[in-house]
């Protein structure tokens, strides 16, 4: 199975809902970047305690939406 892309994603320790932080099209940077905010976490409040996950993107409607809103 195909993969499109990956998600950064973190989890609050002792819940369950996943939130996006980043998109990503490789897996060794998004490996990169999970390690890079486990050792220096993001400045805002909610990333405070948290769990970080990368999960592929195997479905092309979903890389099509994740990347619709895309900057750049």
């Amino acid at each position: 199975m195909k993969n499109y892309g990956y998600k950064v994603c973190y989890k609050q320790q002792g819940k369950h809902k996943l939130k996006i932080y980043a998109v990503v099209n490789t897996y060794d940077f998004a490996l990169w970047h999970t390690r890079w905010y486990e050792r220096d976490p993001p400045k805002d409040t909610a990333t405070k305690n948290v769990i970080w996950l990368v999960i592929p993107i195997k479905n092309y409607f979903e890389y099509k939406k994740l990347w619709k809103g895309c900057p750049f």
